[in-house]
This record gives structure tokens, C-alpha cells and sequence, in this order.
């Protein structure tokens, strides 16, 4: 298979998935009806629509990815697991311990309007960890990028 074929049948691809995410996009804002057998201890239940439309984005996502790393030349993937594997992890050390380290100083970590509570510091720490391992993922790709011009 030479390269503009791959390049097409990879279009096709992406242009049916946009499809099926519109087709999503209009089935989750049209259906408000709520989750059946949903638990008490979760709250309210979403909407029907919203969790076909998160389930839909995350498949859509996970496809584009597919096809998006199937299409790389070996430079890149390359690059991308060099990165995302130092550069994370040294990212999520380094992101982790200061987030620690702040709250264990007492510092305010939540912004004032965000009620304190353990689920709330539990979801910042999730951002924070994936925030600083995509910090470190983006130096590292951009180093290994210098380095080797």
C-alpha cells in the first residue's frame, strides 16, 4: 500500500467517525431523559444523552488516536514515547510533590468558591497530576526535538 492510498483510507476513516460524533452530538443534545438504575449515593442522574455523548466522544477519541499513531513515521512515535515516558513521569513526580508539599504547608490549594471537601481535593489532584505530566510531556518532546536538529 503506497502512502497516498494509506493517507486516504485513513480520511475515510476520520470522515466517518466525524459523522458518527455529529450523528452523537444530536442524539445527546435531544435526549434528556435521565439514566435509569442509577445509584442514590452518585446523586442526581445525568441525562440519557449526556452519557451516549461521553461514551460516543470517548470512542471517537480513542479511534482518531488509532489512526493518528498508525499514520507516524518512526521518528515521531519515537519522540512521543520518549517523551510522554520521562517527561511524565518526571513531570508527575515533580507536580505531585508540590501539590504535596503545599497542602502539607497549609497552603489553599481549591480557589474560594469551590466548596472544600475531600471528593474536591481528590479531583485536584487528579488535574494536577495529569496537568504536570502533560507539562513534562511537552518539554520532553520539545527537547527531544532540539537535540537531534
Amino acid at each position: 500500500m503506497n502512502i497516498e492510498t494509506k493517507t486516504t483510507a485513513s480520511k475515510k476513516h476520520m470522515d466517518a467517525l466525524t459523522v458518527g460524533l455529529c450523528t452523537l452530538t444530536v442524539v445527546g443534545a435531544g435526549t434528556t431523559a435521565a439514566m435509569p438504575f442509577w445509584p442514590q449515593q452518585l446523586s442526581h442522574a445525568p441525562s440519557i444523552g449526556v452519557v451516549v455523548l461521553a461514551a460516543g466522544l470517548a470512542v471517537f477519541l480513542a479511534l482518531h488516536t488509532y489512526y493518528w499513531w498508525r499514520d507516524l513515521d518512526e521518528a515521531a512515535k519515537e519522540a512521543h514515547k520518549w517523551a510522554w515516558w520521562w517527561g511524565g513521569n518526571i513531570g508527575f513526580i515533580v507536580g505531585i510533590g508540590g501539590f504535596i508539599g503545599a497542602a502539607l504547608a497549609g497552603a489553599d490549594i481549591l480557589p474560594a468558591r469551590i466548596p472544600h471537601t475531600d471528593a474536591a481535593l481528590i479531583a485536584a489532584g487528579f488535574i494536577a497530576a495529569f496537568a504536570a505530566q502533560a507539562v513534562g510531556y511537552g518539554i520532553a518532546w520539545c527537547g527531544w526535538w532540539i537535540a537531534r536538529r
